[in-house]
């Protein structure tokens, strides 16, 4: 997607000739680093495999080499012009770690060091660091874009299997869930969002969307938060909506995009807790059109049963 809007963006520039777009390509591109294991005590990943995999407009292809006794590691020869990306790979004890980089004519060469961690499988190294939610309103439906933070403090990676991946339940009745950004290999299971994501030190992040039908004015949004959340925003686009669960108070508004929203501040909510949004003043659809085609075409129905009983010959069964 990225690839093709950048290709997209090239061919719409009135300053950008199909020449200059199409320009030569060289083969004088050069990627260095060092794969270094940053679990106490700090040490390079010495004869370990790197991979290089080069993604350009319609192909992919790789290259493969091997670290050092520094843990170093090089791809020279690269080609240098046109529309790519190249990705480095590693693979360590089961966890799948990556930089991306792009060459181009002025910057030819790059330097890309690789920093992985000693597994673990301890979930109770990670914690909900934050849930942030921007709640948009429409006649008879929210729509509700979610980020989860989780923070990781130790030194070691959080592996993650398919068979005990990590959960992120949505709330009931949502609908239309959308995978927005962070995720790995996301699926829905059992009302949760469930993913083999693995969590390295430091923050990771995940966000969806989903929406929600409005029925009554007052809504709540409750979601099961496994890894707790530290803090908790919620963003509203329609000022009379109001947020009237306890813990949460009105903090000062933000504006993006040209607009100006309300924001609710609340939490810490624990680990294996429910959150509760309760939402006041959501707009409800008053559109009565659905409901009079239904009567409408139900008198139609009845009429013309009605009529057909009456007209059939006699004899029929």
């Amino acid at each position: 997607m990225v690839l093709a809007c950048a290709i997209l963006w090239t061919a719409a520039q009135p300053g950008v000739s199909r020449a200059a777009a199409a320009s030569p390509q060289v083969d004088h591109g050069r990627i260095v680093g060092v794969v270094v294991d940053r679990t106490r005590p700090a040490h390079p990943v010495a004869h370990w495999p790197v991979t290089l995999e080069i993604v350009e407009r319609g192909a992919t292809a790789q290259r493969r080499t091997v670290t050092d006794g520094a843990g170093r590691f090089v791809f020279t020869s690269l080609a240098v012009g046109g529309i790519r990306v190249f990705v480095v790979r590693v693979q360590y004890a089961g966890v799948p770690y990556q930089s991306r980089v792009a060459l181009t004519a002025s910057v030819p060469a790059r330097s890309v060091p690789i920093s992985v961690y000693e597994p673990t499988h301890d979930r109770a190294v990670i914690r909900g660091a934050a849930l942030f939610a921007v709640v948009e309103t429409a006649r008879g439906t929210l729509r509700v874009s979610v980020v989860e933070r989780l923070e990781n403090a130790t030194d070691r990676t959080l592996a993650v299997t398919q068979a005990d991946p990590l959960v992120f339940p949505i709330p009931s009745g949502a609908e239309a869930v959308e995978y927005i950004g962070g995720w790995h290999d996301p699926r829905i299971a059992g009302g949760a969002i469930a993913d083999t994501i693995s969590v390295l030190p430091g923050a990771t992040q995940v966000a969806y969307a989903f929406g929600l039908a409005v029925r009554t004015p007052r809504l709540g949004i409750t979601w099961a938060l496994p890894y707790g959340a530290a803090d908790v925003e919620i963003l509203v686009t329609d000022p009379k909506v109001r947020v009237s669960s306890p813990g949460f108070h009105r903090a000062a508004d933000v504006s993006a995009a040209g607009r100006r929203l309300a924001r609710w501040s609340g939490g810490p909510v624990a680990p294996g807790a429910d959150l509760t949004v309760g939402l006041d003043g959501v707009p409800v659809s008053r559109d009565v059109w659905p409901g009079v085609a239904a009567a409408v075409l139900g008198i139609l129905l009845a009429a013309g049963l009605t009529f057909a009983l009456v007209r059939r010959p006699r004899g029929a069964v």
